[in-house]
């Protein structure tokens, strides 16, 4: 791999422990091919930006993967996916993602990595606040989309009846009123500082609470 020289199993096995994972060889491999697709297809489409291609590994795919011990279902719903930052990770890590992007060219990308590493995932061409209505607990990713309580006003009205949300955070002063934990992502084999964010919403019950809602997403 022209970006990772050198990267073997064993070495992306080490890293991953750091994080509290424990990656499988055949996840590893796939997630290889998919940095590979996306250097080939970066070069026809922006889907990241050249300084990124160099960095996907300590940076994306290591940030993606680290999200995985706050996942506590394995069926995830990914806003904001971009070029696959983390639901495709996720999916090649084997959670069952649904992943949603405005951008079709994105999508386009997607669905071509889907194919050619033979994961079962759902690609959505739409915006999170246009999907749903979403079940009760369901379990929401995002990275580098907005900020915690942007966000969790998107999601709220395709979730109405409660949600979790697991985010990355550059401070802790980011974190919302129901974050339940934030945690410093360590460095290395990270490149850089940052929290994984865990926050949960218990639901919007009556009109006064979807009118402070409006004022105020992240109180519950």
């Amino acid at each position: 791999m022209k970006h990772e020289p050198g990267m073997s199993f064993h070495d992306a096995h080490a890293q991953c422990s750091l994080l509290g994972v424990e990656i499988s060889e055949d996840s590893f491999m796939r997630i290889t091919k998919f940095m590979n697709l996306l250097e080939q297809s970066t070069k026809k489409v922006n889907l990241v930006g050249p300084a990124e291609i160099q960095r996907l590994w300590t940076r994306h795919v290591l940030e993606s993967i680290a999200f995985i011990p706050f996942l506590h279902k394995n069926t995830v719903i990914d806003v904001g996916t971009g070029a696959g930052f983390p639901g495709m990770i996720l999916s090649l890590c084997g959670y069952d993602v649904t992943m949603i992007e405005s951008r079709r060219k994105r999508c386009a990308f997607l669905e071509t990595v889907a194919r050619s590493c033979e994961t079962s995932c759902r690609i959505w061409n739409c915006r999170v606040e246009d999907a749903g209505p979403f079940p009760e607990g369901s379990v929401f990713t995002s990275r580098a989309v907005k900020t915690p309580p942007e966000m969790v006003k998107l999601i709220l009205p395709s979730s109405p009846e409660g949600f979790s949300l697991v985010t990355r955070i550059s401070t802790r002063e980011e974190t919302c009123s129901n974050t339940i934990i934030s945690e410093e992502l360590p460095i290395p084999p990270l490149d850089r500082r940052g929290f994984i964010m865990q926050y949960r919403h218990p639901g919007i019950k009556n009109k006064r609470e979807r009118k402070l809602n409006d004022q105020n997403p992240c109180c519950g």
